[in-house]
């Protein structure tokens, strides 16, 4: 019941942000699949999530997001993670920078995170990156990461991207290398996105292979550009830990 709730409220205040909050508001709600590889089994992912992003001075913005998923893994029972993140940042057309914090429950195993994030934007291109910490109270892990990302737009409704990012945990070292892109439609508020990503787990040596299709309905009136430099576009601990969060 109390991963429920927390799904519920977290999702909710994603989906009723944009008119609560700021007429500037804008973001996205979405549904995803993901298939993942591995060299002891497969998992299949459900996912649903949402972003909102607002100003909340003339200087500081906001930006509020959440998920769900649902993992059923070879030979185990299907498993449910929740996740809730805030942003706070300070942009404009050369550069942004901020900082973030987050939780994610999964199986009442309870993961917070915290850490620095920011980009640099070009013509057609981002560059951006995060650092992080998380911990685990429950196992009483520590992990690191540090990661960085280009978006390279084709147009401002068609975007590639490829990201790189290393996580240090008590147990475990992984290098995640991931493509992907996502391109929105010009007669209707709706993108759809796919994604690459392989992890290297060094001490386990394990090797992950994922693969992501997903569509998104957009809010806010911004096209993948905008919403790229003034809308709902961090990351924060997936950027940092990639294939380790």
């Amino acid at each position: 019941m109390k991963n429920v709730l927390f799904a519920s409220a977290a999702l909710a205040v994603v989906a009723l942000a944009a008119p609560a909050f700021a007429q500037d508001a804008s973001g996205y709600v979405g549904a995803s699949y993901a298939k993942t590889d591995t060299d002891f089994g497969d998992a299949d992912t459900w996912g649903l999530d949402g972003a909102v992003a607002f100003s909340a001075t003339d200087k500081l913005g906001v930006q509020v997001d959440a998920g769900y998923a649902n993992t059923d893994v070879d030979g185990f029972d299907s498993s449910d993670a929740y996740n809730a993140n805030v942003h706070l940042f300070t942009r404009n057309d050369a550069w942004a920078v901020g900082g973030f914090a987050g939780v994610t429950d999964a199986e009442d195993s309870t993961t917070w995170n915290i850490g620095a994030e920011g980009a640099k934007y070009l013509d057609n291109v981002t560059l951006a990156g995060a650092v992080a910490y998380a911990n685990n109270d429950d196992a009483d892990v520590d992990v690191w990461g540090i990661g960085g990302e280009a978006r390279y737009f084709v147009s401002d409704n068609f975007r590639l991207n490829g990201g790189l990012s290393y996580a240090d945990a008590d147990v475990e070292k992984a290098w995640t290398v991931g493509l992907g892109g996502e391109y929105q439609f010009a007669a209707t508020p709706v993108s759809l996105y796919a994604g690459y990503e392989h992890t290297k787990f060094d001490e386990a040596d394990i090797d992950a292979d994922k693969f992501t299709v997903g569509v998104r309905y957009n809010f806010g009136g911004q096209t993948l550009k905008g919403r790229d430099r003034s809308g709902a576009s961090f990351n924060g601990a997936k950027t940092a830990f990639g294939g380790l969060f």
